[in-house]
């Protein structure tokens, strides 16, 4: 079975977590980044990537295990 990958974002301004679609979150770090592959393997890693508007993350489960990557 083939199992989408969830992502969550959460805004400078917000306290919650809030699901994200993959095409936002392409949208969003291709603003910061414009290579995206390689931000994308860190998320996998379960890497939080941390950005000047927003932190974006691989939605996980079971697990707190999580570093941070900022983009500029």
């Amino acid at each position: 079975m083939f199992v989408i990958p969830l992502y969550e974002v959460r805004y400078r301004d917000g306290k919650e977590w809030e699901e994200i679609s993959e095409n936002d979150l392409m949208i969003e770090l291709y603003k910061i980044h414009k290579k995206i592959t390689p931000v994308i393997k860190e998320m996998i890693k379960g890497i939080e990537i941390i950005t000047p508007e927003a932190i974006y993350r691989l939605k996980l489960q079971g697990t707190n295990n999580r570093k941070s990557l900022y983009l500029n």
